[in-house]
């Protein structure tokens, strides 16, 4: 990755930190900079948050001797090799799956346990519907009892589904996260929750493979649709009322 492209996402990652200032809590960071690479489909930044998350699990997996902590950086490492695009970037995130991979080795002979790609390690689409279903209903009902909003709890369960290879609950929760900005929309007719939520639902579309899953997000996508123009013509039909 050339030196421009380096300075253009650090500066990037710098705003993300401004913007929440809690520059303390590193994870938080960039679990929201993933978030909003996505949401302004940015493949470079979602590349680099995904690498700073593995970074720095790589760094508590060393310190602590935490094999889950070594083999979430490495699935991290992982995925962003599979969607990094810059032969440097790769290059990197290559020598880093290579060292992380070997750190966790280096603890009594501890295999690795993520999974390049599969969609169909888990068992049935049925049975991963329910799967997914279920641990999204116990995220929406953990936030009464924490001080972390829904988006943070979703998108935090996003990067666990990218470490892990879990196609089917990234595939979830990314739904869920449009379901979100969506409601936010109807609720307060800001146009970029619409934005947003489209972004998302998009998003799972490039990675879903399931055709029936893909006509959902396409559903989602079209009801969406529906309610933007709902609230155009409302703002119309109040301006000719009042003109």
């Amino acid at each position: 990755m050339s030196e421009t492209n380096m300075t253009i996402l650090g500066n990037k990652l710098q705003d993300v930190e401004l913007y929440l200032g809690i520059q303390n809590d590193p994870e938080v960071v960039y679990t929201h900079a993933l978030r909003e690479a996505i949401v302004l489909m940015d493949p470079s930044l979602e590349v680099e948050s995904m690498k700073s998350l593995g970074d720095l699990h790589l760094q508590r997996g060393k310190l602590c001797k935490d094999p889950a902590e070594l083999d979430k950086a490495a699935g991290l490492y992982a995925a962003a090799l599979l969607r990094c695009k810059d032969p440097d970037m790769g290059q990197t995130l290559q020598d880093e799956l290579e060292h992380s991979n070997l750190c966790v080795q280096l603890l009594q002979g501890h295999t690795p346990r993520y999974q390049w790609s599969s969609t169909d390690y888990r068992g049935t689409a049925d049975s991963n519907v329910l799967r997914v279903a279920e641990v999204c209903d116990k995220l929406d009902r953990s936030v009464e009892k924490s001080r972390q909003s829904i988006g943070q709890i979703y998108t935090e369960t996003l990067v666990t589904a990218i470490a892990s290879s879990d196609l089917f609950l990234e595939l979830g929760v990314l739904k869920s996260l449009g379901d979100l900005y969506l409601a936010n929309g109807k609720t307060t007719s800001n146009v970029s929750q619409f934005s947003k939520a489209t972004a998302m639902y998009n998003k799972a579309l490039t990675r879903c493979g399931d055709p029936a899953t893909k006509q959902t997000l396409e559903h989602r996508i079209l009801y969406l649709v529906r309610v933007v123009l709902d609230k155009i013509r409302g703002a119309l039909k109040r301006v000719s009322t009042c003109g």
